[in-house]
């Protein structure tokens, strides 16, 4: 009985493991069949529309002075052709409001009140507007009106309920219609300093929102000039704003408008300024002399009947560059308005390099001095200056000495008058009368040099330096890559000393200070080189303290005085740009909606980030995309995406770059035809230090080959890539190194796709060769060693060049040129050719992104194959 009741229990447990066993395979099965589904729905179609299915990101968020509003510039995904409007987002009570929009502005602007007409005439009601001429006359007086009252804006009688639904609602429609008139919307912005009122710029004209709650629009001024830097005064009784080459300061409540910039110097224009914190005083920067471009360039036009050229200014590196001189001017505004106060003149210089660079003037808190830096790019020096406003016994010596050489320059120009006179004998003529008096006496007041050091790094820090007060008045604040990074600085003028504020292997970039310029804002890559996260930085102590929790890239921030609150946007793998705002607890809250669904359903595919040591140490970044079901007893084909050159602060490598070379179209391969996709950011890339930037200089493209051979080395050990089967593929700067490698690494790069690379850089622009590139003679093309021409016969495996005829960037002479010397060497079977006949730099002419991606995929299908079976065509 018990043998029989065990047998029992036996047979039951088989049952029960066979069932459990069908379950678990039909899981898998289904799991294998969804996959697939979702493999086969992955088209290039899908991620590559004809319209970007991203929308806009918000721009220049900014706190109001209390901290309790940050307003920022956002256009919602269906208004992505128009401008932007005025956002404000209260802390306290958590709501986030449009201030501006096309109704409001419409009171005033003519464009916007046309960009209305054409949305109720393309998606209106016929039965939704005024059904008679009384009405239509009653709606143009009510137009007439509020150019006059701003208060009518808010007449309801002028649009129906479905009419505003229409008006304020965009229609998706709209966001596509790329021949409709566009909304300008709002430029820019400033808040007033004690209160929560804005003035902002529109279509090169003022306005002022005085109440938050209620907005309430007032127009400022309506000029033909066009108007921009709007400014409150410190005490936020008026405002200043530039006109042309003219600052001038309104007072509310007054009818003088004040110009407050000197006239400078004949043939002198303005370049820049600065106020002083008090509003007294202004530090500004001049130029002089031509500047241009020394060539011309033809560029082969088809889009007629027969071919046409038009010609582009190009300045190259065996150029001469065109002489500026550049100064830099204090004054102190007169309060008695006796036209008595001098121009001081505390700088000038010879701008005679495409990389010479002067930064703003900065006031310090007291308005007592003013620095600035000046990078001479010849001797590869910056120099920091310092100037102090002089005493009164100074200004009254300068102002003796400026007199005295006015006057004896006055007597020099009457006497050659006169003289001329004499001799020519004109009937008619009349010697000079008197003399221009406009020009303010000149004095000179040199800033002293208080630290001078020599830049060894990369080619894009000089313009990043912008020293800047601390607030003792005393020190001063700058950006320096003498540690091999991007780090913060403090300079002690009185003894020339430097104290690096910030260390390590990352790199930092100031946002702003607090008012009290005791802490500075910052973003920083010390999490990781692909993520930016926000911190204070303590000028005193040099402590540096992380202010978000929420692990990514933050860009365009904004930090509230005390520290405590931010505005910024964020993004990261598996989820898209947005603004968000984040309170004292630290608790952050989307407040955009930017994207379409579509976006964020193709975009949940998430790299993985890896790196690897060169061969001589140095740790490269990457970031990798596997085939489903990747194992590491399968090999699979290698597919690069490089850019390879220096960009500012910017990589490639990132958390949450969705491009479509470097995430999609990697991410594509990947799941559709079992490639294992990488990008890598070798030497030559920005944000990794200044080794890393300044590594291209002089060795053009090497040291991105041997990191990028390296690479390939790393994945075969590592993931077990097919070392036969490595393709390549860049554009710009990394369509010249994908040439490079497959010319120089024939045996390791089998395949390559470049676009509109660079393959002659002495006939690329000097300011970015000069710094990137070489040192070049005037009159030699001394760049031409670097040119791809001469290697191209090295090319065993397959190339396809890509190229837009008409781009004015890298010319299409460039890929001419490199086809040319592949045919010329026998390599006819090795190389493509595929043009755009309209497209420039980027394309976007014939040839779309779709086009380009289909491209793309057929010929690495063609020469590389699938991810199983080698060379066949899978799709």
């Amino acid at each position: 009985m018990q043998s029989k009741l065990r047998i029992e229990k036996y047979f039951l447990f088989l049952i029960c493991l066979v069932l459990a066993s069908s379950a678990s395979l039909a899981q898998k099965s289904k799991s294998k069949k969804s996959d697939k589904e979702q493999t086969d729905s992955l088209t290039l179609d899908k991620l590559f529309p004809p319209k970007s299915m991203f929308g806009p990101s918000a721009r220049s968020p900014a706190f109001s002075s209390d901290g309790r509003y940050a307003a920022y510039l956002y256009r919602p995904l269906n208004e992505r052709r128009h401008g932007s409007d005025l956002w404000i987002y209260d802390f306290k009570t958590g709501r986030n409001q449009r201030l501006t929009d096309i109704k409001m502005m419409s009171v005033y602007q003519r464009s916007a009140r046309i960009v209305i007409e054409d949305r109720l005439e393309k998606y209106g009601q016929d039965d939704s507007g005024p059904d008679n001429k009384d009405a239509e006359d009653k709606d143009a007086e009510d137009k007439g009106a509020d150019e006059k009252q701003a208060d009518k804006q808010d007449a309801k009688a002028e649009y129906s309920e479905a009419e505003l639904e229409v008006v304020l609602n965009v229609p998706p429609k709209d966001a596509d219609d790329d021949y409709a008139p566009v909304y300008s919307g709002v430029s820019s912005f400033q808040w007033h300093p004690q209160k929560p009122e804005i003035l902002f710029n529109s279509e090169g004209d003022v306005y002022a929102l005085r109440d938050l709650q209620k907005p309430k629009l007032q127009r400022l001024t309506k000029t033909d000039t066009r108007e921009s830097q709007v400014e409150y005064l410190p005490d936020g009784s008026g405002y200043t704003v530039r006109r042309d080459d003219a600052v001038v300061q309104v007072k509310f409540g007054e009818h003088l408008v004040q110009q407050l910039t000197p006239n400078l110097p004949s043939g002198e224009s303005l370049s820049s300024y600065s106020l002083s914190h008090d509003g007294k005083r202004i530090a500004l920067i001049s130029r002089s002399g031509s500047g241009s471009s020394s060539r011309t360039v033809d560029i082969i036009r088809y889009r007629d009947r027969f071919a046409k050229s038009d010609r582009i200014s190009r300045t190259v590196s065996d150029d001469e560059v065109g002489k500026q001189t550049v100064k830099v001017y204090l004054f102190e505004f007169d309060a008695d308005d006796t036209e008595e106060a001098p121009l001081l003149e505390v700088f000038e210089e010879t701008i005679d390099e495409p990389r010479d660079i002067i930064s703003a003037p900065k006031w310090s808190l007291d308005d007592e001095k003013v620095t600035f830096c000046f990078f001479d790019q010849e001797n590869s020096e910056v120099h920091i200056r310092l100037v102090k406003w002089p005493s009164d016994e100074e200004l009254a010596k300068g102002l003796k000495a400026a007199r005295a050489e006015r006057q004896k320059d006055f007597k020099k120009a009457m006497a050659e008058a006169k003289k001329k006179d004499e001799e020519e004998k004109t009937p008619g003529r009349r010697g000079p009368r008197g003399g221009r008096t406009q020009t303010l006496e000149l004095v000179k007041h040199p800033a002293k040099t208080v630290y001078q050091f020599k830049h060894y790094g990369g080619p894009n820090t000089p313009r990043m330096v912008d020293p800047d007060f601390a607030g003792d008045n005393q020190h001063i604040v700058f950006i320096s890559e003498q540690s091999g990074f991007r780090h913060i600085h403090l300079l002690d003028p009185l003894y020339e000393s430097v104290r690096q504020l910030t260390n390590g292997r990352f790199e930092v970039y100031p946002i702003e200070f607090s008012k009290d310029h005791q802490r500075l804002f910052v973003t920083a890559t010390k999490q990781s080189p692909a993520r930016n996260m926000v911190y204070v930085l303590d000028l005193q102590s040099g402590e540096l303290e992380q202010l978000n929790d929420e692990i990514g890239t933050y860009s365009s921030v904004a930090v509230s005085n005390d520290g405590k609150r931010l505005l910024a946007n964020f993004v990261r793998y598996g989820q898209l740009t947005e603004l968000v705002a984040q309170n004292e607890k630290g608790k952050a809250k989307q407040l955009t909606d930017s994207h379409s669904d579509e976006a964020k359903s193709l975009t949940s595919v998430k790299p993985e980030f890896f790196d690897y040591e060169n061969r001589y140490g140095h740790r490269i970044s990457g970031m990798m995309f596997k085939p489903k079901g990747w194992k590491k007893s399968q090999k699979h084909p290698l597919l690069i995406y490089v850019y390879g050159g220096p960009l500012g602060n910017r990589h490639s490598v990132n958390d949450g770059s969705y491009s479509s070379d470097g995430y999609f179209f990697q991410m594509y391969m990947a799941q559709k035809h079992g490639y294992v996709t990488i990008v890598v950011d070798p030497r030559g890339q920005s944000g990794y230090g200044g080794l890393f930037e300044k590594s291209n200089y002089g060795q053009v493209g090497k040291p991105q080959v041997e990191d990028l051979v390296d690479g390939v080395k790393y994945m075969q050990e590592t993931y077990n890539v097919d070392p036969e089967r490595v393709a390549i593929y860049g554009w710009s700067f990394g369509g010249f190194q994908t040439q490079m490698c497959l010319y120089t690494e024939p045996e390791v790069f089998q395949v390559g796709m470049a676009g509109a690379g660079p393959t002659q850089w002495e006939n690329y622009n000097s300011w970015y060769t000069t710094g990137t590139v070489g040192p070049s003679r005037k009159g030699k093309p001394d760049q031409e060693k670097y040119s791809l021409i001469p290697l191209a016969k090295n090319l065993k495996g397959q190339l396809l060049l890509v190229h837009g005829m008409e781009d004015t960037n890298v010319l299409f002479q460039d890929t001419v040129a490199v086809y040319r010397a592949l045919l010329q060497a026998g390599k006819e079977t090795h190389v493509e050719l595929f043009l755009d006949p309209t497209g420039g730099h980027g394309l976007g002419g014939d040839v779309k992104r779709i086009g380009r991606m289909r491209k793309y995929e057929e010929f690495l299908l063609r020469t590389i194959g699938n991810g199983n079976n080698r060379g066949s065509d899978s799709r």
